[in-house]
């Protein structure tokens, strides 16, 4: 079985990378959906928030507060670290797990969506990398428009990315998406035929 571990930039387009190959058949597994199942209500997470950063950072149904932990971990590394010790640990287990069992199911490949690969020193645990890339003013302009934040925390998230030239140069496969949808899919399928899955 194939793993191929998909990463890029914030902005860069990884989501629209991952609903093309789900709608061609392909199983994608998101981590950052993972991490968010743990910090959702009653999460596995949701303890250790409660215990390392406060109450406050908890909302009223039982969830952490998205918002104020972003702010507050790009604002402050050692937050970011502490965050990161709760969590990363348990997204890479769940992972391991995921691939056990797609192998014993008989799965020809699966697709892993995991932003910060590189950051987290994980690419040899898949067999290929894709990486999803754009120039930065577009990058900047979908995050604007996707999550409505200021282009000051846009710059901090950027900056604890890994540079982008590194993950290109790490990567067994790039895929440019600075034009249209349709050029877009073309990349993918290329990318397919590359790997023998389509």
């Amino acid at each position: 079985m194939l793993t191929i571990a998909i990463t890029g930039g914030i902005g860069s387009g990884k989501s629209t990378v991952t609903k093309y190959l789900i709608s061609l058949g392909f199983v994608v597994i998101d981590s950052d959906e993972i991490a968010r199942e743990m910090t959702s209500a009653g999460g596995e997470a949701i303890p250790y928030i409660r215990e390392h950063f406060g109450s406050s950072y908890i909302l009223r149904d039982g969830s952490m507060d998205r918002s104020a932990i972003r702010n507050l971990v790009y604002a402050n590394p050692e937050a970011m670290k502490i965050l990161e010790e709760g969590t990363t640990n348990v997204v890479i287990e769940k992972i391991e797990k995921i691939k056990s069992d797609a192998a014993k199911a008989g799965y020809k490949a699966i697709f892993f969506d995991i932003p910060l690969l590189f950051e987290k020193n994980q690419e040899e645990n898949y067999d290929m990398v894709w990486v999803v890339t754009a120039d930065y003013n577009i990058r900047c302009q979908r995050i604007m428009l996707r999550d409505n934040i200021d282009s000051n925390l846009i710059t901090r998230i950027m900056n604890k990315q890994e540079n982008e030239a590194v993950k290109l140069n790490k990567a067994d496969i790039v895929i440019q998406n600075n034009g249209t949808l349709e050029e877009l899919h073309s990349s993918i399928k290329d990318a397919l035929i590359d790997c023998s899955l389509l």
